[in-house]
């Protein structure tokens, strides 16, 4: 769950210290002049006025008064300091705890995509700023939609299978027959080839520290997906890896649970799009993986760290500012040195909550880019596709910022081949 700083409270408010003048003068000059009063009246008559009786009972009883009185509010003040300081010292303590376990980040070991971009790669796509998503006929239904999808026709494929050079005839023959599965599954097999070679040697050490794979899904979906991943995996020639379902709404929160877990094992994230019974508007198919690291333990040599995704934060409807000034703390980040936002599903009035939160130059439109305006929208693979999207446009400038809705997070992309994007998106 997301780090509460709320837990921590208010801090307590540091008494002032107490003046002398004018009120302690005053009180000083009513115990005096009350003291002489009283002392003159009681004194014995015939008795002179002098010796250290007299002066004792005339201003020493009168200024001991005022003595004690000052000692219990200054008693009462160093009470009330020390437990202010005390529960200060205390609250900075956890609070810099807290903040020290939110700005852990996540290592992002590589990024996978198989989407209808027509022979581009998404960088590309996005660099050419054109709307990939058009008025077209869907799977199923007799209304042109505009949407984007894969272009083949079948719903069904033959699963590839590796051609043996070795093989006689007669082996070729006792071959079993080609098996048909669904071509989302062949989608998500070449997602995950380019990050075949970090899984394969994330592998090389026991079992128990093999990388766990979540898959986004719908309610009553899950077995059904988990089952895909583990064809695709399967099809792409990588290690049987354990499958579990996250639920689709967590979008981008699964590295905030990743995070609370403490889990030394690598994560691969993957979340698809796919529309048989029609498909929404604007829309598009496709699959999306990412490889993180909790950054626990040594990597291998030829897994390399392709960027910092930081915790993310989930903001409340209505003051999504708050949830960006959260993000940028848990990002370890000036606000004002972010100069890009990679936006999807933005939430209303996004630029102006991103300029309250101090994201002034990621708040104008030359700071914004929209993949999903673009490549068309992925669902619950929208947030993956963000983090995707600034993986691969390679821009090394300072951090950049991730938005999804109310989900937002903090993304440094480590130096890789930049592509200059377009003013005009």
């Amino acid at each position: 769950m997301p780090v509460d700083f709320s837990f921590v409270g208010r801090p307590s408010a540091v008494p002032r210290r107490p003046r002398f003048w004018p009120w302690w003068f005053c009180i000083w000059f009513a115990c005096n002049a009350i003291g002489v009063a009283i002392a003159m009246v009681l004194w014995p008559k015939g008795q002179p006025a002098s010796g250290a009786k007299f002066w004792f009972d005339f201003f020493g009883i009168s200024n001991g008064i005022f003595v004690v009185l000052a000692g219990i509010e200054r008693l009462g003040y160093e009470v009330l300091w020390c437990r202010a300081t005390g529960r200060n010292r205390h609250r900075n303590r956890e609070l810099v705890q807290r903040i020290r376990t939110a700005q852990r980040p996540l290592q992002v070991l590589g990024v996978g995509c198989c989407l209808p971009l027509g022979g581009q790669t998404l960088a590309g796509a996005i660099a050419a700023g054109k709307r990939l998503p058009a008025l077209q006929m869907p799977r199923r239904g007799l209304a042109p939609v505009e949407h984007a999808r894969f272009v083949e026709a079948d719903w069904l494929a033959d699963e590839p299978v590796s051609v043996d050079s070795f093989a006689d005839d007669a082996a070729m023959a006792e071959r079993e027959p080609v098996k048909q599965v669904p071509l989302l599954t062949l989608k998500i097999a070449a997602a995950l080839e380019p990050l075949a070679a970090s899984l394969t040697a994330l592998t090389c050490y026991e079992r128990v520290w093999w990388p766990q794979v979540r898959v986004l899904s719908t309610p009553g979906r899950e077995e059904a997906d988990r089952a895909q991943i583990a064809d695709a995996l399967r099809i792409a020639g990588l290690p049987p890896l354990a499958v579990q379902a996250a639920p689709e709404k967590d979008g981008l929160m699964f590295a905030d649970a990743w995070l609370d877990a403490k889990e030394a094992r690598p994560l691969l994230v993957v979340a698809t799009a796919w529309h048989e019974d029609g498909a929404p508007e604007g829309s598009t198919e496709g699959c999306v993986a990412v490889l993180l690291a909790a950054g626990y333990f040594r990597l291998p040599e030829t897994v390399t760290i392709a960027a910092l995704l930081h915790r993310p934060v989930l903001g409340c409807a209505g003051d999504a500012a708050a949830g960006f000034m959260v993000a940028a703390l848990c990002g370890k980040t000036d606000p004002a040195a972010v100069t890009r936002a990679w936006i999807t599903r933005p939430v209303e009035h996004c630029d102006r909550a991103l300029d309250a939160a101090g994201f002034q130059a990621a708040a104008k439109d030359a700071g914004q880019f929209r993949p999903d305006r673009i490549v068309g929208d992925t669902g619950a693979a929208n947030g993956l596709l963000a983090i995707a999207a600034a993986i691969e446009s390679g821009a090394v400038d300072g951090p950049q910022f991730i938005v999804d809705g109310l989900q937002s997070a903090v993304l440094c992309v480590t130096p890789q081949q930049t592509i200059k994007l377009p003013d005009n998106r």
